[in-house]
């Protein structure tokens, strides 16, 4: 694209920023970015003016000089990157899952348990909301540092988990039902050695 052509371009873009956003927020700066990527400089520039302009007292119509553009600069590109933090802090909030976590974090619940050394069943159980809470300390350390989600994250996710259970396979005459059981009983009920028991359990 040559010089000539994109001039005006830029200028009919930023007439029409400055027109839709009198004093430019963070999502709109994010949203006219995105959508004019070739002018995004100057659209935050602009708005940088703008809001830098709104933030004083006096309505005194000055050209703007370098130290002006320096703080508003500033001042718009901390405010798109307080939204976009504060977005994505209210969407891991909102909708994380199990499901989620871990394909966030990129595993399976095999290669999880394979990360962390721990008994499969014991994470499909989990997974299951066959769990009674309080799930164990040190299960509660291994999967917040390998998931990279805090402990109370963890809790929700599990709450939510044993709220809505998988059932248990029925027997021939009888209804499916939720077999849940301690943390310590799934870990002494597993597979593994005593003394990764004893480590699940905290007791080594």
């Amino acid at each position: 694209m040559n010089q000539r052509k994109t001039a005006p371009e830029r200028d009919e873009v930023l007439f029409a920023f400055h027109q839709a956003c009198e004093r430019p927020t963070a999502i709109q700066i994010i949203e006219w970015t995105k959508r004019y990527p070739e002018f995004a400089d100057d659209i935050r520039a602009h708005a940088a003016v703008r809001l830098d302009r709104a933030a004083g007292s006096d309505d005194v119509d000055l050209e703007p000089d370098e130290t002006m553009l320096a703080r508003g600069r500033s001042r718009a590109l901390n405010a798109v990157y307080n939204a976009r933090r504060d977005t994505a802090a209210s969407n891991a909030a909102c909708e994380s899952s199990w499901p989620q976590m871990l394909s966030a974090a990129g595993f399976t619940i095999p290669q999880l348990a394979r990360r962390i050394q721990i008994n499969r069943m014991v994470l499909a159980e989990l997974a299951a909301g066959r769990m009674r809470l309080p799930v164990g300390v040190r299960l509660v350390q291994a999967l917040t540092s390998v998931l990279g989600v805090t402990s109370d994250t963890l809790e929700r996710v599990v709450t939510q988990l044993i709220a809505q259970p998988r059932l248990g396979h029925a027997k021939a005459d009888q209804k499916p039902t939720v077999l849940s059981r301690s943390y310590e009983e799934i870990i002494r009920d597993s597979s593994m050695s005593d003394e990764r028991k004893n480590y699940w359990l905290g007791k080594d």
